[in-house]
C-alpha cells in the first residue's frame, strides 16, 4: 500500500511508517528533522527534495529506509550523524553538495557500489562514513582536496581490494605492490585506510588484548613492512600525500 504525506518538519514525523511512498515538503520547512523517515521502507527516492527549501538533513533521518539512489540533494548543506545508514537498497550516491557531514552517514549500505562526486567543500571524510559498505568497488571521484580521513571511514569495504588481497592470508607486500601499480588518483589514501583497517581487525582477533597491549594502530604497524608502515603512518596523522 502506498501513502502520500506532507513533511512539516517534526522529529520522528513518519518513524517506521513503511507505507510512506510519496512526500511533499510543507511551505517554509528547511530541515528534515532527526528520525523523520527512519525505517520508511516504502520510500525509495528523494525526488521531493529537488528544488525544495531543505538545507539540513538531521541525524538518522533516513536510517534503514528504502532509498535506492541518493540524488536531488544538491541544496542540502548539512547532513547529520548516520542520516542514511543501513539503507540496504542504496546503490548510488551522486550530486552531494554538503558542507558539513556527521559520522557514519552511509554506514552499512551494503549494496552501495561507488562513491561519486565527494563535495569540493568537504576536506574531511568523517569517521565511519562508509564502514561495512561491503559492495563498494570503486572510489570514483577526485579526492585531491581531502586533507584527512576519519577513523574506520572505509572499514569493512573489502570489495575495494581484490579478494586475494583482503582475505585472512593476504600478504602485506603483495598489497603494497598492487597499490603502487595503480595511477596516482587510484592510489588515494582511502585504499591504504581500508587495508589498515582490515589488517588491524585481523591482528587483534588473533592476539587477545590486555591492559599492556600496544594501541590498535601500533598493533597493525608491527605486522607491516617498512614502506607500508610509512604510508599508513602518514594516513594516521591525517596527511594526504600525492604520489
Amino acid at each position: 500500500m502506498s501513502k502520500a504525506v506532507v513533511c512539516t518538519g517534526r522529529a520522528g514525523e513518519f518513524f517506521e511508517d513503511e507505507e510512506v511512498t510519496h512526500v511533499t515538503i510543507a511551505d517554509g520547512v528547511t530541515e528534515i528533522k532527526e528520525h523523520a523517515f527512519l525505517g520508511c521502507k516504502g520510500l525509495t527516492n528523494l525526488s521531493f527534495l529537488k528544488d525544495s527549501t531543505i538545507t539540513t538533513v538531521g541525524e538518522r533521518a533516513y536510517l534503514r529506509s528504502g532509498i535506492v539512489s541518493l540524488q536531488w540533494i544538491e541544496g542540502v548543506t548539512k547532513i547529520g550523524y548516520a542520516a542514511f545508514a543501513c539503507c540496504e537498497d542504496l546503490r548510488t550516491i551522486e550530486g552531494l553538495g554538503c558542507e558539513e557531514m556527521g559520522e557514519g552517514c552511509f554506514w552499512g549500505c551494503t549494496l552501495l557500489q561507488s562513491m561519486k562526486g565527494w563535495p569540493a567543500s568537504m576536506t574531511v571524510i568523517p569517521a565511519y562514513t562508509f564502514e561495512q559498505c561491503t559492495g563498494m568497488t570503486t572510489v570514483d571521484c577526485d579526492l585531491a582536496h581531502v586533507t584527512s580521513i576519519g577513523a574506520n571511514a572505509f572499514y569493512g569495504c573489502t570489495s575495494l581490494l581484490p579478494p586475494s588481497l583482503s582475505g585472512p592470508d593476504a600478504d602485506p607486500a603483495a598489497v603494497l605492490a598492487y597499490l603502487t601499480r595503480k595511477s596516482k588518483d587510484e592510489r588515494v589514501l582511502t585504499r591504504y585506510a581500508i587495508y589498515a583497517s582490515i589488517r588491524r581487525a585481523r591482528d587483534q582477533e588473533e592476539e587477545p588484548r590486555t591492559l599492556s597491549s600496544p594501541t590498535p594502530f601500533a598493533f597493525a604497524l608491527a605486522k607491516l613492512p617498512p614502506d607500508m608502515n610509512r604510508v599508513i603512518l602518514e594516513f594516521n596523522l591525517g596527511v594526504v600525500v600525492q604520489r
